[in-house]
């Protein structure tokens, strides 16, 4: 038995961050249902147009059954009210008056479920200011700072952050919600902005706020602003990147023991007690002189040497993996984040593992993403009861797919 097993949950998500919120909550044993439209998420629609991409849905939705409906139709209404009777949780990101124009936003739905919990993903929040904004992941960021010292080109996130986070964020405040649930026996309705999750993960701006009032001290004491301590083309030589042989590590050195002994590795001991770099303020105005001397040790020894030696003296490394070094590193293969799934049309599929480990229970991967409307049938016949002749009319009205 897993930790959420039991719990049904509806599905009315596209693209990535809804789907990654239902996901944690399949892999802990939800039954997850994914409600597409006939024409399927848009996610698919763009994998299926390059050959085999489609496999990659899997991704973020593994452990969900599939039903593709057309709920802009009466009996396709029906059906979703008939699922969402049943559900503990429902989760969309629709823009924000959507659902309620279908007849499913939270007051359509709690008069079906009284104690449902739902979870509303939008890029701006159900409540705002122009809440019925659109919203992708590349404006979550925007508008959450994200680019606050990327000001002048154009170059893309190396990741979709604001989905990705915003859907974790989403399956937390759900399971806190379930939990209140448990102990009050009443639903809610959760409002999640991406934009806010975006800020409250911007450490620059936070502490840019909180230092408004002392921050003309801060800069006389650093001789810079403090978003460019580490946030500029000067490096500092207590935390970032260095060259190798093959490529880049990381290192950080922020503590007196750290610092004295990587001096002493790089061959340079003096620098645990030259006035100029025995602590971290003198090392921003001395950065290019101790970058360089930690440097002329770090670009004469490859990656993995610079590891094994730092690490022996406890000092906090990493080589900056390239995307095909990490689809291979040793300790992600321990730790089972490298897992395979059967796929009737893709044979094996390479996903990730789980990112928690529990001692007690584990997530489980019990089948891949669903075909679009893959389990149609076993729902409404199993789950809702509806029988075999009636499943077949609603395939022949193109109500389901």
């Amino acid at each position: 038995m897993q930790i959420l097993s039991g719990i049904k949950v509806i599905d009315v998500t596209q693209f990535i961050s809804g789907s990654r919120c239902t996901q944690l909550l399949a892999d802990m044993g939800a039954e997850v249902v994914k409600v597409e439209p006939p024409s399927g998420d848009t996610l698919r629609i763009i994998f299926g147009l390059m050959p085999g991409a489609e496999r990659c849905y899997s991704v973020f939705n593994r452990n969900k059954y599939g039903m593709a409906v057309n709920w802009q139709e009466p009996q396709g209404q029906e059906i979703m009210r008939k699922l969402v009777s049943q559900a503990d949780i429902f989760v969309h990101n629709l823009i924000p008056g959507a659902s309620e124009r279908n007849g499913f936003g939270y007051g359509d739905i709690k008069k079906l479920k009284n104690d449902i919990i739902y979870t509303h993903i939008s890029g701006f929040g159900a409540v705002g200011i122009q809440p019925e904004r659109a919203a992708f992941d590349i404006i979550a960021q925007a508008v959450g700072g994200q680019f606050w010292n990327d000001q002048d080109t154009y170059i893309l996130p190396n990741n979709y952050w604001g989905d990705l986070m915003s859907g974790a964020y989403a399956a937390i405040a759900t399971l806190f919600a379930f939990i209140h649930r448990m102990q009050t026996g009443r639903g809610q309705y959760i409002d999640m902005s991406m934009q806010d999750v975006m800020y409250y993960n911007n450490y620059r701006a936070m502490m840019d706020k909180a230092l408004e009032p002392v921050v003309g001290d801060v800069e006389k004491e650093l001789g810079r602003h403090p978003k460019d301590v580490l946030n500029s083309l000067d490096r500092m030589p207590f935390y970032g990147f260095f060259k190798s042989k093959d490529g880049k590590v990381a290192i950080v050195s922020l503590t007196v023991r750290q610092w004295k002994n990587l001096a002493e590795i790089v061959g340079c001991p003096e620098m645990a007690t030259d006035p100029k770099f025995n602590n971290i303020i003198v090392q921003i105005h001395n950065h290019d002189e101790a970058v360089g001397l930690i440097e002329q040790w770090t670009s004469q020894h490859e990656s993995q040497e610079i590891i094994e030696i730092l690490d022996r003296k406890k000092i906090p490394c990493g080589i900056a993996y390239t995307s095909a070094q990490v689809n291979q590193d040793g300790n992600l293969k321990l730790r089972g984040m490298f897992q395979k799934i059967s796929h009737k049309q893709f044979d094996k599929i390479d996903i990730p593992g789980f990112p928690f480990k529990f001692s007690e229970i584990e997530g489980n991967l019990r089948m891949p993403a669903p075909g679009l409307g893959e389990h149609n049938r076993l729902i409404l016949e199993q789950w809702l009861g509806y029988s075999p002749e009636e499943v077949n009319d609603l395939y022949n009205s193109k109500i389901i797919i």
